[in-house]
């Protein structure tokens, strides 16, 4: 007898298998090779969807037990375990993912001896930990029934009350210390998602839509395995079929649990009524509203972000009719979890985007590797849903069909149909397939590709505090590693950043080069005209529904075509706020910045011909003082002649 979820296991099985193989090229290659991270935008998707998003689905787990332990809501104790599975889960595979996700995963041990109460980061790894813990003790009661250890059973049962009360503590806490993480960036994140009230918005949104994920989760266990409960009594032959085994069963939204899921979708969606209140209101109090009629992309993406996690839920369980539909409660779950997760990939990497002028997009390991733990976690969880009391005790007496693949394949040979009935030939199948499959596509030394040339990167850090840079800016390995501390105190301490760091981006202090000088070899615009329309606006207090369209009159001359030659000079409005220095012409034009192999070069062999004379040291203005690489026993006349290196000559020569 064929089942609808076998299909699913398959495709599940083989993403799983993907992402093994992504885990161990990445273990093996680096996060550099496999990943597109950036270090303008360095925490990727396993990071933010992985962990961030993935804990805030698995937030029933606390919710649930608040409702049912703390506020004594009998009506969902059937929800407790299935909680408590969802958050020991969900963790579990948040916390398996950082391991791919931090650069030096064998040292992940390292915040339970070395403490740092004063970092936001440090406390969520330690809540998170601790939680996960406690959701393993939670579940421990249901795997000693299933084993059938009632007396142990019995006692952890006993001690559910204190370990629900230590779990919504820590959830509570590391909830809103995850939107904490963010507020150290409020002139990078873009002003529609920074708020300072972020860490209330992620432990409300959390608990919000965590519900809606367990109702989504126990309507699909209805839909596969037991639809009674919720899509109404057994109807006679010839109805909808909708159960695991094929049983005929009409979706008519009467079942005994519907009562508990309209309730608790009521909950759910009250407290996103909230999140969706403060939203609105914080928009209007910070001043950040008019990014909202802005027509930027990100404006869009804000308002369909709110639309599906808060407006199309609360709309479909308002209305009677959707409210007392499976259908419109899945609708309505489904959408709310969405856009959760579409929330804190908005503020953990898309609203970076316009600030580090670069689209981070994951690369297909990061993906595979993504969906393979997504994949896997489910598998765990439909393992326990099959042979423990997850949500209810049918799983003792349920059966199986073993028919996986359609009639077409039976039909062609009863060989293939008798191998592929027992699910570990299956399995291993499917791992002969796709484990082979995952090799060719994802394998590195087959994909390398050179990056742009011209495209700049930051310099790397050789030590862990960044004393010692290496400036390398297009990886071409003709690199110069410059002691950066030393060259500090060597030249009056922080004082001194100004003879180097000649500009800094507006309320910033330590601006690195690559952000302004962004091309290797060309001059490259930096001005930011979209951003600038907004700032004026709020800097002039003009209002309206678009305060952006009184602005040109501020920067244009009026009456005239609006172009680059008649706008005012960029230091007439940022002579203070971008820590210039020894700027003496003030209608200097610092829109552009310029190569950042010419920023380097002038830079660093203006101030070592001058330290060569001064010492009399005649090889201190050399190449190969910086460029460790070129040596004049590696005939360097020779090497000079290249065309990458031409390029020092001529920078040299203007210099001088």
């Amino acid at each position: 007898m064929r089942t609808k979820i076998y299909p699913i296991k398959d495709i599940l099985w083989f993403l799983a298998f993907l992402g093994l193989m992504s885990g161990i090229f990445r273990m093996w290659f680096g996060l550099g090779v496999t990943t597109n991270m950036v270090d303008s935008i360095p925490w990727g998707l396993w990071k933010i969807l992985n962990m961030v998003a993935g804990a805030a689905l698995a937030t029933s787990g606390f919710t649930i037990g608040m409702l049912y332990y703390v506020f004594r809501i009998k009506l969902f104790k059937p929800l407790v375990v299935p909680s408590v599975v969802i958050a020991f889960l969900g963790y579990g595979s948040s916390l398996f993912s950082l391991l791919f996700d931090i650069g030096l995963p064998w040292r992940f041990w390292i915040p339970f001896v070395s403490w740092s109460p004063h970092s936001f980061l440090y406390e969520v790894f330690w809540c998170v930990s601790l939680y996960w813990a406690v959701t393993a003790f939670e579940f421990t009661p249901s795997l000693f029934d299933r084993f059938k250890s009632e007396k142990a059973a019995r006692i952890l049962h006993g001690m559910g009350f204190g370990a629900a009360v230590l779990g919504i503590s820590l959830s509570s806490l590391h909830h809103s210390s995850l939107g904490s993480l963010f507020l150290v960036t409020p002139q990078r994140l873009f002003p529609l998602w920074y708020s300072s009230l972020l860490p209330l918005f992620f432990i409300i949104s959390a608990m919000g839509a965590g519900m809606m994920f367990m109702l989504l989760l126990r309507i699909l266990y209805a839909h596969f395995y037991d639809p009674e409960p919720v899509f109404g009594p057994m109807p006679k032959e010839g109805a909808i079929t909708c159960s695991l085994d094929g049983t005929p069963v009409k979706a008519t939204g009467s079942g005994k649990d519907m009562p508990m899921l309209e309730t608790l979708a009521i909950i759910a969606v009250s407290i996103l009524g909230v999140y969706l209140a403060l939203k609105i209101s914080d928009l209007f109090i910070n001043g950040s509203w008019k990014y909202l009629t802005a027509g930027t992309w990100e404006s869009w993406l804000y308002i369909f972000e709110l639309l599906i996690g808060t407006v199309i839920p609360i709309l479909l369980v308002a209305l009677p009719k959707s409210r007392r539909s499976p259908t419109g409660l899945g609708i309505a779950a489904l959408s709310a979890s969405a856009g959760l997760v579409l929330n804190r990939l908005d503020v953990g990497i898309i609203g970076y985007f316009r600030d580090a002028g670069f689209v981070y997009f994951p690369s297909f390991s990061e993906w595979t590797l993504c969906l393979g733990i997504i994949s896997a976690t489910i598998l765990v969880f439909l393992f326990f849903v099959e042979n423990v009391s997850v949500f209810d005790e049918n799983w003792k007496t349920r059966h199986v069909a073993k028919g996986i693949f359609s009639g077409s394949f039976d039909n062609l040979t009863h060989v293939l149909k008798s191998v592929l009935s027992e699910t570990a030939q299956r399995v291993t199948l499917i791992a002969v397939i796709s484990i082979p499959f995952a090799w060719i596509i994802q394998y590195p030394p087959y994909h390398e590709s050179k990056n742009d040339a011209t495209i700049v990167q930051p310099s790397i850090g050789l030590d862990a505090l960044r004393k010692s840079l290496r400036i390398d800016g297009n990886r071409d390995g003709v690199f110069a590693d410059f002691p950066h501390y030393e060259h500090q105190n060597r030249l009056g301490g922080e004082e001194s950043c100004n003879n180097c760091h000649h500009l800094f981006l507006p309320g910033d202090k330590s601006t690195p080069c690559f952000r302004c000088h962004r091309n290797m070899l060309q001059s490259t615009l930096i001005f930011d005209h979209t951003l600038h329309v907004s700032a004026v606006a709020d800097s002039e207090g003009f209002s309206g529904l678009h305060p952006e369209n009184y602005t040109c009159k501020v920067c244009h001359t009026e009456g005239s075509v609006k172009t680059a030659s008649n706008a005012k000079s960029c230091l007439e409005c940022h002579n203070r706020d971008m820590g210039l220095a020894d700027v003496k012409d003030s209608s200097l034009d610092i829109s552009y910045a310029t190569s950042y192999q010419r920023a380097m070069h002038g830079t660093c062999i203006k101030c070592h011909d001058l330290k060569a004379e001064e010492l009399h040291k005649d090889q201190l203005n050399k190449c190969f003082i910086c460029h460790k690489s070129l040596t004049p026993k590696d005939n360097l006349i020779d090497k000079m002649r290249e065309p990458k290196l031409l390029l020092v000559e001529n920078v040299r020569s203007e210099s001088d």
